[in-house]
């Protein structure tokens, strides 16, 4: 698919080969950005020198830009996206980054099984918007090497601040957590499209609570759990306490060592 002019993109700012940005307005492009540098820094930890035959995949990718920086990095890199509007915004960065290390597939990432092994698991926005984030956790553990990087919403057990409209505490796939509603049942496939940043066959997503997310990463394979917070620098302690609300943004860290 070739695309000549550029598709509206709405979250990633992705600086392309002629430099080119494809949000000029944002102050940052996604290798700026501080959960990607946070990201950048993980990886080198875990995978110190030549990024050469190192594989990752971005489940969810969006618009593809962090997707294009890991192949910047040196990495085999697959972006896995289901919507046609993000999946256009994808095809026109691979189009206009000089990068052979970079693909895209547009499919649902519950078909991830699909495309093999990979060394690295960026699941960066995604798992809250899934209704079943313990199955799909499951499967993407039996494709994932070596290292998974979480990056989501959780829920949590106090009823506090209600940033989102959650759920009262309930269970799901036996894990206690809270049902967030994404989008009317009533919702047309057409409407569907526009939503750029909901879920896509589920109206309503699961946002598991912290400590039994932390639980299920370590029971499903990854030995070496951890959460990471050097994104929120220089002002983590003023960050965690703004986020005393019914649910929390983070990042969780697998790896198999």
């Amino acid at each position: 698919m070739s695309i000549s002019e550029m598709p509206v993109f709405t979250a990633h700012n992705v600086r392309l080969d002629n430099g080119q940005e494809t949000k000029p307005d944002e102050s940052n492009t996604v290798d700026q950005f501080p959960w990607f540098v946070s990201t950048g820094k993980l990886i080198d930890t875990v995978f110190p020198g030549s990024k050469k035959g190192v594989s990752v995949v971005d489940l969810g990718c969006l618009e593809g830009g962090y997707t294009a920086e890991f192949a910047r990095m040196g990495m085999d890199s697959l972006g896995i996206e289901v919507r046609e509007t993000n999946f256009a915004c994808c095809e026109y960065v691979r189009e206009h980054t000089d990068l052979p290390n970079l693909r895209f597939a547009k499919d649902t990432v519950l078909n991830i099984e699909k495309y093999g092994e990979f060394d690295i698991s960026f699941c960066c926005g995604l798992l809250y918007h899934l209704d079943q984030p313990r199955a799909f956790l499951e499967k993407l553990a039996k494709q994932t090497r070596k290292l998974l990087i979480l990056q989501t919403h959780v829920s949590l057990a106090e009823d506090g601040k209600r940033e989102f409209p959650l759920s009262e505490n309930t269970t799901n796939e036996g894990l206690p957590g809270r049902w967030y509603g994404e989008f009317s049942p009533q919702t047309s496939a057409e409407q569907l499209e526009q939503l750029r940043w909901a879920s896509w066959e589920n109206n309503k997503s699961f946002w598991v609570r912290r400590e039994y997310l932390l639980e299920l990463i370590h029971k499903i394979g990854f030995d070496l759990v951890f959460e990471q917070f050097d994104s929120l620098a220089p002002n983590i302690a003023a960050s965690l306490e703004a986020s005393k609300t019914m649910s929390q943004r983070v990042t969780f860290i697998g790896i198999k060592s």
